[in-house]
């Protein structure tokens, strides 16, 4: 009896979005305001991922690619604030499912605005964001408290001096 001849398994198609959610599902990235080159005004994210070895850097490429893939993300937008020897972090905090970080722009604003609009002026040492990736559950983990730095009059002057120019290109566009 002769065997029936079997037809070439087909393999499943290499999905470069899934395997980036799967490589970037435990990310975190954030950036301050204040935190710029010199010379120019771009500012310095700082990207971690979680591994067996706790929480290590990864290099700006990969950052920048963690930006451009879909992924779901815990955003918060956060002030750190500082009045008669007293720190404190405001923050509003958003849950996307699905997206890229690079669309994230639109939301900033808006969530900037209501976290300015929170404290006094003059309380604000800095303003940034941080996201961090889910894959089952969205827990915050305490983004806000994650990196905020030495909070310095130093600091506060470029703050505003950014804030500034921030509010200026709003204003013109």
């Amino acid at each position: 009896m002769a065997r029936k001849k079997q037809a070439p398994r087909k393999r499943k198609g290499h999905n470069g979005s899934k395997r980036a959610q799967r490589f970037f599902g435990r990310t975190r990235i954030w950036t301050w305001e204040s935190d710029r080159d010199h010379g120019n005004d771009a500012q310095n994210a700082v990207a971690v991922a979680r591994t067996i070895r706790g929480w290590e850097s990864l290099p700006a490429d990969i950052a920048q690619a963690i930006t451009r893939h879909r992924n779901n993300w815990v955003v918060c937008v956060r002030a750190l604030c500082c009045a008669n020897g007293e720190e404190w972090v405001e923050e509003e905090v958003r849950i996307m499912r699905d997206q890229c970080l690079n669309d994230f722009q639109d939301l900033y604003h808006d969530l900037r605005e209501k976290v300015l609009a929170a404290q006094r002026y003059d309380q604000v040492i800095d303003v940034g964001w941080i996201a961090g990736t889910w894959i089952n559950d969205p827990k915050d983990e305490e983004l806000s408290l994650v990196d905020l730095g030495a909070s310095s009059k130093a600091r506060q002057l470029l703050w505003q001096a950014v804030d500034r120019d921030y509010r200026k290109e709003l204003a013109a566009a």
